[in-house]
């Protein structure tokens, strides 16, 4: 006696949904940047707590600042690890720290840093996009 096949079982060899080779490259950069910038945020962030204690930037910039940067950095290893995923963690980050940046701004090293990362997260935004085309175009979903 044999058993039927099973008509919703998946193909035997399901495409991979990873990114080429060559973007991974690009997204290791991203993420190695990434690090970097986080490196230079933590040396920092006794800078960023004294400026919200003292009033001049407010508690709402100063937590729309820290989730852009944790959407960034959740970006960035998604991205590094080979998921053509995580554009909207990139987006959100841009429009957060876009948002944030005028309470910044009279604060040259604290606005650097915010503008770094708008820089990182839109170039994540564009890497994450191209990934999730170059999978579209190979017929993956």
């Amino acid at each position: 006696m044999t058993t039927p096949e099973n008509p919703y079982a998946p193909p035997e060899s399901l495409p991979a949904r990873y990114v080429t080779p060559r973007l991974r490259r690009l997204a290791y950069v991203l993420a190695a940047l990434a690090a970097t910038h986080l490196l230079a945020v933590i040396a920092s962030h006794h800078r960023y707590a004294s400026l919200a204690r003292g009033a001049a930037v407010s508690d709402v910039n100063w937590t729309t600042s820290v989730l852009s940067f944790l959407c960034l950095y959740g970006g960035a290893t998604i991205l590094a690890r080979g998921h053509a995923r995580g554009r909207m963690l990139f987006v959100v980050a841009v429009g957060g720290l876009t948002m944030s940046l005028r309470a910044w701004w009279p604060y040259s090293e604290a606005a650097m840093l915010v503008i770094s990362a708008i820089g990182l997260a839109a170039a994540g935004a564009l890497l994450a996009h191209f990934s999730r085309q170059q999978l579209r175009d190979a017929g993956l979903p």
